[in-house]
């Protein structure tokens, strides 16, 4: 097929492939549908650019292609779960040292960056929309290095598989927006569709039918029927019917084998009954070299749906055998194996897979993996299902899948039960009472962690005892009950120390230290950092991840933001590196929150869209969010972080959500709802809280009427309003770095001055009710008019647009979706959606269209025209 329509396409592969020539790394994202012409155009701009060895579908252009370059290629396959670094282990072939690396259980992504190092590299990796959590992470590493690397990251992907939650995400973020291409391809006009039809077809009917997809327009074109048919799939179908007998046996083995397959195996399966030929003398499939495919994936689908179930499993019956034979991958195997139906081979390859793909570090592989095995695991011995079970349950934990995590470790905690081994019950017991925790059950988490001591009573102390102490230490941290969490934790440091057992002493030093950080901060501080230390020396990353995000969240609550901020970047490189997504979800949640206050909302936005497992302080920013920004999920987000809140029965969970229920009610005036709010909460803060617990609370009752003096133990900024100081509290509140606080602090003064400058914060920071609230003091305070306080960047445009909402306005100049302009400003859609009703506002126009075309009167551009660009 001709290449068609895809000029700016080139020329964009062919900027980024000039900036390597000349040392500088880029990435080139191209996505689109499926069958949009994505793998066209990257063999097309191979074969004209890197290696004229490779063979375009159609005649390249005549030119000489330049060889100083180094070409890797890999893709992921369509499997069942994806192959652990499936991707990054077929490019590796081309590269043997790197290929041994891996084999040895080298680190990927280190390895991987290495071997990027050594030369210029373009480096192709196809349909990542497949890639495995391992892959990924290799892209991730590459992308943050870009810039100092001498390659060329080429990246295929179907951008409508790609959801806001998709872990590919996260992996894009990652990539310097001044190193970024993004081609973007679009379906064939009507006129290009007549070019490849020919004069003799109606182009518009063509057109109409496939919606300008390439391929599709190619099924249709090859029909060989003379007529337009009523799909693409009977286009595909209808050659599938011509073949010979032998060419449909061999279509229909590959139909059922993802990606490529190996031209020995369709000979091995099939005998003389394989005939890829008439395949591919009808335009169905392709030989390429020592293996056959289809023209594309959606052909492949095609054919293997029209297969009857039991010829299908046959096939993979069949794949299945000859491959074990050969020793392919477990993962590949345990594939054919399920649509087998094969129960024996599920289990044993889906096993060893899963344990693969957890030494991979692809923790979401992993889970999919062991739970499709443990479909079957009552064909395993008691001791070797109750470990698999434990394994499944440590990999969900740590992929952030608290309902697999959790039901997993209950069912081993079963088997061991009646195995009547305490030691290793113990140790399923504490595990299921930090994963109950962590999925915000307390009290079950209690019952647990109780458990997990008592079926230890008789028997002499032990590393388990040691463990489950430290586990009871840091569920009475987490409540508050100081006293308690030092006893436990005393007593494993002093077992933990006996034995000389570094582990035991790193996890109890941490609960304690954080303990200690609530009446001595800088003391508990040292003694978490050193934690830290002693758990990353020992390689226990995730309890080197507790230790910071606990120091973190002490300096956040005691509002030293720089300083937790730091802690949160490095916490959040240990997490990554490790893939540690639960407490990079716990990470980015506290930097969100971090924004939140400091009045960096926009980041806080985008840093809660990362979270890929709904945490009570990321629904507590969400919510947060969306109160000040008067946006109408509000109250369903409040109403599920309390929920969460009230099921951990903390107070560190359940004095952040009374006081954004309060806030809430304080905005819209309604103070019997604030009272509502605060009543049981206060009291318990009261009881066992820090100063600033106690203090925010009581401010939203002092607010609201129902607190007359503050109570003793109150954070400073608290009691200055409280004891009738507001300017005094808003003070505090801007050397704290808190806009947004010292804001509120003054709304209730009768300082003109003091209110007026706070509501031009509130504007600027785009606090919808808030500055509703000082409007309304505004004018009961005599001021006829309540300005709007808009910033300098606002005032420079007639229209009064934010610098956020001038880059959303040139982005709507572009024509660019919401889901486009959420990505390219890294925030959520429905950030998006508040952004674009703003600006349809203050532009005074209905509709995106009339928006545009106003932006266009402003002189607002964007650089980035015809979906293909350098990412701003």
């Amino acid at each position: 097929m001709r290449l068609l329509e895809r000029g700016s396409a080139l020329a964009e592969l062919q900027t980024a492939y000039e900036d390597l020539r000349h040392g500088h790394g880029s990435v080139v994202l191209v996505q689109g549908e499926a069958g949009i012409g994505k793998t066209s155009l990257v063999r097309w701009f191979l074969a004209e650019t890197v290696d004229p060895a490779r063979k375009a579908s159609g005649t390249a252009p005549a030119r000489t292609p330049r060889r100083d370059v180094r070409l890797l290629v890999g893709s992921s396959d369509d499997l069942v779960v994806p192959r652990p670094l499936g991707a990054v282990l077929e490019l590796a072939e081309a590269e043997p040292d790197l290929a041994d690396a891996l084999a040895v259980g080298a680190d990927a992504p280190t390895a991987v960056l290495a071997a990027a190092r050594e030369e210029p590299t373009v480096c192709v990796l196809e349909d990542v929309h497949w890639a495995d959590e391992a892959t990924l992470d290799v892209i991730t590493v590459l992308a943050r290095r870009i810039e100092e690397l001498p390659l060329l990251l080429l990246l295929t992907f179907r951008d409508d598989e790609v959801a806001a939650d998709h872990p590919l995400r996260r992996s894009l973020a990652a990539i310097p927006s001044s190193r970024a291409h993004r081609v973007v391809l679009a379906p064939l006009t009507v006129e290009a569709v007549g070019q490849l039809t020919g004069a003799q077809s109606d182009a518009g009917a063509v057109h109409a039918l496939t919606g300008g997809n390439p391929f599709f327009v190619t099924e249709v074109v090859s029909g060989g029927t003379g007529r337009v048919p009523a799909s693409v799939r009977d286009a595909v179908l209808g050659r599938f019917a011509r073949l010979s007998e032998a060419g449909r046996a061999s279509a229909e083995l590959v139909s059922v084998v993802p990606g490529r397959t190996e031209g020995w195996l369709v000979e091995a399966c099939l005998g003389d009954r394989a005939d890829v030929a008439d395949g591919e003398r009808h335009g169905l499939l392709v030989v390429d070299g020592a293996s056959v495919r289809y023209q594309h994936e959606l052909a492949r689908w095609a054919v293997e749906a029209e297969l009857a179930g039991q010829r299908r499993r046959d096939l993979n019956r069949l794949v299945l055998h000859e491959l074990a034979a050969r020793g392919a991958s477990d993962a590949r195997l345990a594939h054919h194996a399920w649509i087998a139906g094969d129960a024996d081979a599920v289990l044993r390859h889906g096993l060893a897979a899963g344990q693969r793909a957890a030494r991979a570090r692809s923790h979401r592989e992993s889970v999919e993996l062991l739970a499709r095995a443990l479909e079957h695991g009552h064909l395993l011995p008691p001791r070797a299902r109750a470990d698999a079970l434990d394994l499944l349950s440590f990999e969900a934990y740590t992929a952030g899948r608290a309902e697999h995590a959790v039901s997993a470790r209950e069912e081993a905690a079963r088997v061991r039960e009646k195995l009547g081994d305490p030691l290793r019950s113990s140790d399923t017991l504490r595990w299921l009472s930090r994963i109950r925790w962590w999925a915000g059950d307390r009290p079950g988490a209690e019952r647990a962690g109780r458990e997990a001591m008592d079926v230890l009573d008789g028997l002499p102390d032990s590393r388990e005892h040691t463990k489950a102490l430290n586990n009871l230490s840091q569920l009475a941290m987490l409540a508050q009950r100081d006293e308690d969490a030092i006893a436990y934790g005393e007593r494993a440091l002093a077992i933990g120390s006996a034995h000389d057992d570094r582990e035991v002493v790193a996890t109890a030093r941490i609960n304690i230290g954080t303990t200690l950080g609530r009446v001595d901060l800088e003391g508990g501080i040292d003694m978490l950092r050193q934690a830290a230390r002693d758990a990353a020396e020992l390689g226990m990353y995730e309890e080197t991840c507790r230790a910071l995000v606990n120091v973190a969240w002490n300096l956040k609550d005691e509002r030293l933001y720089a300083r937790a901020s730091a802690i949160i970047d490095e916490a959040l490189v240990v997490a990554r590196t490790n893939e540690l997504s639960n407490f990079s979800d716990y990470l980015y949640a506290m930097r969100a929150l971090v924004d939140l206050a400091t009045g960096a909302w926009d980041d806080a936005d985008a840093d809660v869209a990362r979270v890929e497992t709904a945490l009570v302080p990321s629904l507590e920013a969400e919510a947060l969010l969306a109160i000040r920004r008067g946006e109408p999920q509000a109250e369903a987000l409040l109403d599920r972080a309390w929920a969460r809140a009230t099921t951990s029965a903390e107070l560190q969970r359940l004095r952040p959500i009374a006081c954004a229920r309060a806030e809430a009610a304080w905005l819209a005036g309604d103070h019997q709802r604030v009272d509502e709010a605060t009543a049981t909460t206060y009291p318990l803060a009261l009881e066992v809280g820090t100063p600033w617990d106690v203090g925010e609370l009581a401010v939203w009752r002092f607010r609201s009427g129902l607190l007359e003096r503050a109570p003793e133990e109150c954070a400073t900024p608290f009691r200055l309003e409280i004891d009738g100081d507001p300017r005094g509290a808003a003070r505090a509140w801007k050397e704290l770095g808190e806009p947004y606080s010292a804001a509120l602090a003054v709304l209730a003064s009768d300082d003109v001055d003091a209110v007026r400058d706070a509501a031009s914060v509130l504007d600027r920071l785009g606090a919808v009710t808030g500055l509703r609230v000082a409007r309304t003091r505004l004018r009961d305070l005599g001021v006829a008019s309540a300005p709007r306080g808009r910033r300098a960047s606002t005032r420079s445009n007639p229209s009064g647009l934010t610098d956020r909402q001038l880059e959303v306005l040139s982005l709507l100049v572009a024509g660019a979706s919401n889901s486009v302009i959420a990505e390219r400003l890294v925030v959520s859609p429905k950030t998006v959606e508040h952004h674009v009703s703003a600006v349809l506002a203050k532009l005074g126009v209905a509709s995106r269209r009339e928006a545009a075309e106003q932006g266009r009167l402003l002189g607002v551009a964007d650089h980035e025209r015809g979906g293909t660009g350098r990412q701003t």
